[in-house]
């Protein structure tokens, strides 16, 4: 009997030392909105500008003809409120709200805007679009041209190219 009562007083004291120390547990996630699709023509997306005369680009700051297009997600689902897209790419050097040329023409370069022209687009920047709930889809309206920022453009091919960078929440 002498054991039991020992081990008993043992068990009592053990459990009165945990008792008395305080812990904590920290418990952590991410709720997640499941992904929108990037449309194919978005994935692939070519603008094609008209061709421009070299004596049309002669003064500073003065371009072709916008050219408007739009960028596609879709197939977002239930409950994913917007998407950002995150534009991303090379400043023209004259200009640092455009985008570089990397074709052979000198002194030109690519200005992108929203639909209506009232936003510019450069390196760096981001735009957000509402998802539409009845479509499950965010369309990103935008409009470029080629112009030149210094004046006196020489002629030859011109190419830029924009990485996008979708999140969506």
């Amino acid at each position: 009997m002498r054991v039991f009562v020992t081990f008993s007083a043992v068990i009592l004291m053990a459990a009165a030392f945990f008792a008395l120390a305080d812990t904590e547990i920290n418990l952590r996630g991410n709720v997640v909105a499941s992904p929108c699709s990037v449309d194919t023509d978005t994935v692939n997306k070519l603008v094609e500008f008209d061709p421009l005369q070299r004596t049309d680009l002669i003064t500073a700051g003065t371009g072709g003809a916008w050219q408007n297009f739009s960028l596609l997600v879709k197939n977002c689902p239930a409950g994913t409120r917007q998407v950002t897209v995150k534009y991303l790419g090379t400043n023209d050097i004259q200009d640092a709200t455009a985008w570089k040329n990397t074709g052979t023409a000198t002194h030109v370069a690519l200005r992108m805007t929203n639909a209506d022209h009232s936003v510019i687009y450069s390196n760096g920047n981001a735009q957000q679009i509402s998802v539409n709930s009845s479509t499950n889809s965010a369309e990103f309206p935008l409009s470029a041209k080629i112009f030149t920022p210094q004046g006196n453009a020489g002629a030859g091919t011109f190419a830029a190219t924009i990485n996008l960078e979708f999140t969506w929440q």
